[in-house]
């Protein structure tokens, strides 16, 4: 039997020791990764837009002013995720990320 020439040897032992990574748990960052910020934009225009208007002030249905929100950055995603009231929830529409990147989004309109 052949023993397997070096190149191969540490070319395997490379792409082991890449593919293995940390198991540290994500950040809050990375929730809402490979979502951009034009991405996440569209989403609140498409999803949001019509009740709090396109600067989160426009109060259609009785929806809150999103510029004097007092809402943490989880229970953002909370809300967007179960909805409440009238609004509805985007847990069946949108993804975690989608959802984390339009809370991330909305920060822009605090005073």
């Amino acid at each position: 039997m052949r023993p397997f020439p070096l190149p191969f040897f540490v070319l395997v032992t490379a792409l082991l020791t890449v593919g293995c990574g940390s198991n540290s748990a994500p950040d809050a960052a990375a929730d809402s990764a490979g979502v951009s910020e034009v991405q996440a934009r569209a989403l609140y225009i498409r999803k949001c837009s019509l009740c709090h208007g396109e600067d989160g002030r426009l109060m259609a249905s009785k929806s809150p002013d999103l510029s004097t929100s007092v809402l943490s950055m989880e229970e953002r995603v909370a809300l967007i995720t179960y909805g409440k009231g009238t609004m509805p929830g985007q847990k069946d529409i949108l993804n975690r990320a989608e959802i984390k990147a339009v809370a991330q989004y909305i920060e822009r309109f605090r005073e």
